[in-house]
């Protein structure tokens, strides 16, 4: 299957990916809410798109693998890499917040609603997907208010829903690099360079485990592994 998403004018992007891939999803995600052009080639249907993740990766299948017009590409890329790599500037709309959440897990976007409904200006900044670990797990069966269990997906997209009803700017492909007080605010400085300052900073980052790189991994997470 190929399918083109078009926004403004710009070189051609094509992203080789799955419908079940989370980062698939996430890379797609940003290049639209960027306003990239892509064409989107699904590796499970098309032979040929499967063909060419192959032979850029010598025979590896992971994915996204994202093909830019002067011949580079990426493989799973975070969204801070896919803004550097098409020259894009990743900044909030203010310099000053209430608070700042660094992680836009679960736990960050939960939150950033509670210190919304409380009238606080609130910023999440998240270096990869919103969303965390619980974007890449098929379902959750020990989260708070859902006896019969829900997919971590559907979980996600309720947070966002929830945090952006009540005004909470949500920043993704932004990483932070340092933290420093000052005497009437915390400094939030980010790798690009960005600096935000909130009275209040909290760090809910989580947890990223490490891959055992074996073979079908990449393919297969979310799915059980």
């Amino acid at each position: 299957m190929r399918r083109v998403l078009m926004g403004v004018p710009m070189e051609p992007v094509v992203v080789y990916g799955a419908p079940w891939c989370p980062d698939c999803r996430r890379s797609k995600a940003f290049l639209v809410e960027q306003r990239v052009p892509f064409t989107w080639i699904d590796v499970d249907s098309d032979e040929e798109g499967l063909r060419v993740v192959q032979q850029i990766q010598h025979g590896g299948r992971t994915i996204p693998t994202i093909v830019f017009a002067d011949g580079s590409h990426l493989i799973e890329p975070t969204n801070a890499e896919l803004a550097g790599k098409l020259g894009l500037t990743l900044r909030a709309d203010r310099t000053i917040y209430e608070t700042i959440i660094i992680g836009g897990g679960p736990a960050g976007l939960s939150a950033a609603i509670y210190a919304a409904r409380e009238g606080l200006e609130a910023l999440v900044l998240e270096r990869s997907a919103l969303g965390g670990q619980a974007s890449t797990t098929n379902r959750i069966d020990n989260y708070p208010g859902f006896p019969e269990g829900v997919a971590g997906s559907e979980l996600v997209e309720r947070l966002v829903a929830h945090a952006t009803r009540y005004g909470v700017e949500l920043m993704t492909g932004v990483e932070v690099s340092t933290l420093s007080r000052e005497p009437d605010c915390v400094l939030v400085t980010t790798s690009a360079g960005d600096v935000y300052g909130a009275d209040c900073v909290i760090v809910a980052t989580g947890s990223h485990y490490r891959r055992l790189e074996g073979p079908g991994e990449s393919e297969l997470i979310g799915l059980g592994v």
